[in-house]
């Protein structure tokens, strides 16, 4: 953090951190990624285009921390650790970027992800990620987080621009969108508008704009079974059981004949053995199994009913959910603590 800090400093004049896609041990780029040879060139620029301006990282990395918040209610660690991180992030962006004449911010430049580099402003993944952490930073016990950082975490709140969305005539509805402005010339294969469904949590089973995430995952380009790509745990969150379950299979199935140890993956996209796959593939099924959606515990939320077997999983606030499931019945349940048991709901297609 402390040399986050200071590059954030000397390349943009900005406070706080932010953190490379690809990074050593020591918090630096990649050399190659930076570029062996500096001559003539200013310290912020960064030759590798596949994360010269992806600022995503941050909120992912807050996120996460605010999901380990919930799952077990650590004071300790969320005040050592995932508030002065949120703040750092939240610094970043609030000092880095200008204000439009609405005080909105205005996120460029940027890119969506890997795959969208020109013209970008405003990219969904940046906008969706600090939409998300300010609004739970917020509903934190009030006696959480100094005055100084609530200011900051309403101060980015206020100024979120609004979700990129575009027309879906198809659907008669609305889709998430790669950005507010961007070049549509692609350089990667990843679906940046699907960021708005996992790993952030706009759209979804019980988190609203549900046909709007349908849509954006009918209409994305990329389709995709293997290594770091998302759709599995994103056709789950939108409980679409089939895909979420066509996709887990492919994931299983993917590994290499003369491997003499299956679990190695692939070859995919990056390396072997591929943790990004296997640990895609066990997303993807806790994500059909088991979604903890602010007090609500949905089971079976992506499951085909003609699945069966048993699972014990944590969900939110310190549970955790045994189930033995058949023929779409949840035939037996166990909640720990008992007094969750009141928050457990089943998902489309499943009875008690």
């Amino acid at each position: 953090v402390p040399l986050c800090s200071a590059r954030a400093k000397l390349y943009y004049n900005a406070s706080g951190v932010y953190f490379p896609e690809t990074m050593t041990t020591f918090g630096t780029y990649a050399n190659a990624d930076y570029g062996w040879d500096r001559t003539g060139k200013e310290p912020s620029e960064v030759q590798c285009q596949y994360w010269r301006y992806a600022w995503n990282q941050g909120p992912e990395l807050v996120a996460m921390m605010l999901d380990d918040w919930d799952y077990t209610q650590e004071r300790r660690t969320l005040e050592d650790q995932t508030l002065p991180m949120a703040k750092a992030v939240l610094e970043y962006f609030d000092s880095r970027f200008a204000r439009d004449d609405k005080g909105l911010l205005r996120i460029t430049p940027t890119q969506a992800i890997e795959t969208y580099w020109f013209g970008v402003e405003n990219d969904l993944p940046c906008v969706v990620g600090l939409r998300e952490i300010t609004t739970r930073l917020l509903a934190l016990p009030a006696e959480i987080g100094s005055a100084s950082e609530r200011q900051l975490w309403k101060r980015i709140s206020d100024a979120c621009p609004p979700i990129p969305m575009v027309d879906d005539p198809a659907r008669g509805t609305k889709r998430f969108n790669i950005a507010a402005k961007f070049d549509p010339r692609r350089n990667n294969c990843e679906n940046p508008e699907m960021m708005a469904i996992w790993p952030f949590n706009a759209s979804g089973v019980g988190r609203g704009m549900l046909e709007e995430g349908r849509a954006t995952y009918a209409a994305r380009i990329e389709k995709m079974t293997h290594g770091w790509t998302q759709d599995g745990q994103q056709a789950a969150r939108l409980g679409l059981a089939r895909e979420a379950a066509a996709n887990l299979l492919a994931k299983i199935r993917n590994t290499h004949k003369n491997f003499r140890f299956t679990g190695f993956w692939g070859p995919n996209f990056d390396w072997l053995p591929d943790q990004c796959h296997g640990g895609n593939l066990l997303t993807t099924t806790q994500e059909m199994l088991l979604q903890s959606v602010g007090d609500q515990i949905i089971l079976c939320p992506a499951l085909p009913t003609d699945w069966h077997g048993s699972f014990r999983l944590h969900a939110a606030k310190n549970t955790v959910v045994s189930a033995t499931l058949k023929d779409g019945v949840i035939v037996s349940c166990t909640v720990e603590p008992a007094e969750r048991a009141k928050d457990v709901v089943v998902g489309e297609g499943w009875r008690r």
